[in-house]
Formats: structure tokens, sequence, C-alpha cells
């Protein structure tokens, strides 16, 4: 909605666009407009609802063109080498089925950045038929039949998409997509907030409560994580030898160091953007819409971890598939985790939230110098071959990856951690070379 309303005028720019007119150049600003923000954040940047907020621009186009724009747009992602090591942009799309309950009585934008006098519930359709047709893309891959990586499809599905029989189609598509291809993440909507709109209402303004005109103003709905920092929860188990007083106490003071390293990153930030238009974070200090466009009030710090599954064996001697005691001595580790941060947001004034670390290489280096500081202890905990070091913990709270266990399963007890867990939180499933047909996949995930 902020490109929509105030085109593509970014400082230093040596040109400005006016709001897009059409579907097409909508696309291109907001490709644009990403590779920038790619160069000031080091995750990924998130679109809500592209699918319904571009469809306005869509009524009156064929289904060809619809199907062109959805190519522009994958296309147009992933070849955007601007991200660290030449990568293309790191962006996400949030795609909906139903028209979520958060943006079904906002006014519509339409070309030119204008009302259309409608509400968004009123272009379902070509929101659906825009759905459609970017998981046909997805589904056909790139020119040389490869998946498309990124942009990543999160497709938001609530209890509505497995009744409604108009589904079926998206339902059978975006699981074949998933069969050959692998790219949708499934968003299961578990209560009555779609994930922005609860988001941000727990941003504050200074303290004083909620953002005001939220609902009202959507341009004005961005959130980011000010920063990020991931736990090496196994050497706390080396260094607390069993005790789980010692354990806990070093995991709060832990969190403790990570706070610090949080508020001093808050401050530098804060340096740098009151150098405004003239400082080198001048992207984030315009004022189009009369706030500036970061907004440090509805910004997050996040706190991850990496090997719940190896301290639980530290301590237990069991992984968290191997019994019902381990699961829930990982699930206190967790919620120990959930009360230090609530604690921490409340002293600080800053939010402190939980979650899953991706840290595929996070994972190996923690694992690596717990070999080398650790040792033998640590050989007994880590996966991966020793005599290559090319060694690694488990990622975040998920269950050991070798774990021979139905898919079913792995995702109930994996999933009894996230409601602590209010960052990012995913459960992978791995096919493997088994052939699964798209009503299996269909069927697995209702």
């Amino acid at each position: 909605e902020y490109i929509k309303c105030f085109g593509l005028n970014l400082p230093g720019g040596l040109s400005v666009s006016r709001p897009a007119r059409n579907a097409d150049v909508l696309i291109s600003h907001l490709v644009r407009f990403s590779a920038v923000l790619q160069s000031h954040f080091a995750g990924e940047i998130g679109w809500d609802g592209v699918n319904i907020l571009i469809a306005p621009y869509l009524s009156s186009l064929p289904k060809r063109e619809v199907a062109q724009l959805a190519q522009k747009l994958l296309f147009d992602f992933s070849q955007q080498a601007v991200a660290r090591g030449g990568q293309p942009v790191f962006a996400d799309l949030h795609l909906y089925w139903d028209i979520p309950r958060h943006l079904s009585s906002i006014p519509a934008i339409g070309p030119g950045g204008v009302p259309t006098g409608k509400g968004y519930a009123e272009y379902l359709d070509d929101a659906r038929r825009f759905l459609v047709e970017i998981f046909e893309i997805y589904l056909d891959g790139d020119g040389a039949g490869r998946p498309f990586f990124f942009p990543r499809p999160i497709l938001h599905v609530g209890e509505n998409f497995w009744s409604d029989p108009e589904a079926h189609e998206i339902r059978l598509l975006a699981s074949r997509v998933a069969a050959e291809k692998g790219n949708p993440h499934f968003f299961f909507e578990r209560d009555k907030k779609a994930w922005l709109a609860n988001r941000m209402n727990r941003g504050k303004e200074g303290g004083r409560g909620r953002p005001r005109n939220q609902k009202a103003e959507p341009w004005r709905w961005r959130c980011s994580a000010l920063q990020s920092i991931t736990l090496n929860l196994p050497r706390l188990g080396y260094t607390s030898l069993g005790n789980d007083t010692l354990l806990f106490s070093r995991l709060s003071a832990l969190m403790e160091l990570a706070a610090m390293a949080c508020e001093e990153k808050r401050y530098y930030i804060e340096r740098l953007l009151s150098f405004g238009e003239d400082g080198p974070l001048s992207l984030l200090t315009m004022r189009l819409d009369g706030q500036a466009y970061y907004r440090m009030a509805t910004s997050a710090c996040l706190i991850g971890m990496v090997g719940l599954n190896e301290l639980v064996k530290i301590q237990k001697g069991e992984e968290l598939h191997q019994s019902e005691e381990a699961r829930k001595y990982g699930n206190k580790i967790i919620s120990h985790m959930k009360t230090v941060a609530d604690r921490l947001s409340r002293r600080t004034g800053m939010e402190f939230i939980l979650e899953q670390s991706p840290a595929e290489s996070a994972s190996g280096r923690f694992a690596r110098l717990d070999l080398r500081y650790h040792s033998p202890f640590s050989g007994r905990v880590t996966k991966g071959d020793l005599s290559k070091e090319e060694v690694y913990y488990t990622n975040s709270t998920c269950l050991a990856a070798s774990a021979t266990l139905p898919a079913l399963q792995r995702v109930q007890w994996d999933g009894a951690f996230h409601p602590m867990i209010e960052g990012e939180t995913l459960t992978p499933i791995w096919l493997g070379d088994n052939s699964i047909s798209p009503e299996e996949i269909a069927n697995f995930l209702h």
C-alpha cells in the first residue's frame, strides 16, 4: 500500500515515479523497492497479501495478461542479484485464498494511488485468479524448469480453505507444486487475527499503547526485526555438567547478554537515523506518509536458538523424539526462555520475542567450535561426520532430521513448541525420493 500510495520516491534517487497506474508498473516498483530494502536488511523482505493488494489493477485484464503478470512477478524477483554475495532478493510473498479480516473492510487503493470506493472483499475473484496464476508459474519453474527458490510463496490457509469447494483447484495446485518443486510454505491461521495484524497490534508508540490509525491507514503497516541473535544451547549443557539450576541460571544470563547487544544495536541505529536524509540510512528516514519509514516502535529483537535437541540429550540422555520425558524437558527450556524474554521486554521497553533460527551455517559453526573447546563430551552429541569435521546441531527446536517418524507425528511433536515462539516457526517435511501425489499432500495438510 505504501508503494501504491506514494510511488517510487527514494532519497538520493535521480528520478521519481508517481503511483503506478497499471499492474505491470506496480510490480516493477515492488521489485525495485525490495532490492533497495535488501541493502538495508539482512533478513527476508516480506510483503503481505500480494495477490489481494494487486487485485484492483486486474479487474479488466484477461487470463493471459494476468498469467504474464504472475510470470513477471516471479522472474523479476528471482533475477535481482542484489543481496549479499550476489544472491537474489530474499523475499516472501504472503498469499491468501480468502480475504483476511484485517483487509476485508479496508478501502481498496487502485491505479494512481486513488481509492476505488470498494473494500478488498469485493476484489476476491481477481485476487483468486492471480493466486492461481502465481502457483502455475511456480509449477512451471524458470526457463530451465528449475524451482524459484525466491521469492518464497507463503500460502495462508484457514478453515474455509478446506471446506470451500471452489478452493479445490488451488489446494491441489499448491500441493502439486509442493510435491514437484518444494516451494510452498503453508501458513496455518490458527486464530482470528492474521499474522501481520497480530504483529502490528503488539507494537508500541513510545510505550503509549498501540500505533494509531493502523486499521484506517494500511500504508503504515510495517514492522521489522532490529536484530536476530542465536544462542548455542548445547554449550550450556557442556558447562552446566547436568546441574539444572546452573543450566537455567546460565540460560537467563545468556539472554540478558543478548538483550544488552540489542540495546546497543538500537542505540547505534538511532544515532544513524538521527542524521536523517543526510545520513547513511536516509531511505529509512523518508517521511512520505508523515512518519519515518523505519519505525523503531514496531521493531522487535529476535532471540533464536540452535540445538535444543542436543541440549536435551546432554541433560536427559535422550533426544526429543525418543521419549515424552525428553520432550517435556525441552518444553521446560523453551518456556523458561519465553518467560525471560517477556521479562526483558517489560524491563527495557523493547520487544524481545523468540524465533526458530534457521541457522544453517551457525549450527555447523557452533558444533565445530564446541568440538574444539568441549571435547570429548561434544563429540558424543554433535551430528555429522566427526572425521571430516562436517558436523552440526539440530536447528532450533526441531526434532532430529534423522529421526524415523511419520510426518504427522513429527508435525505434532515439533509443533508443541510453536505456541511459545512468536517469531517465525517452521516444520520442514522432507519428501525424499518418494513419489507423493498432490492429493496425499492436500489430505495431510488438512
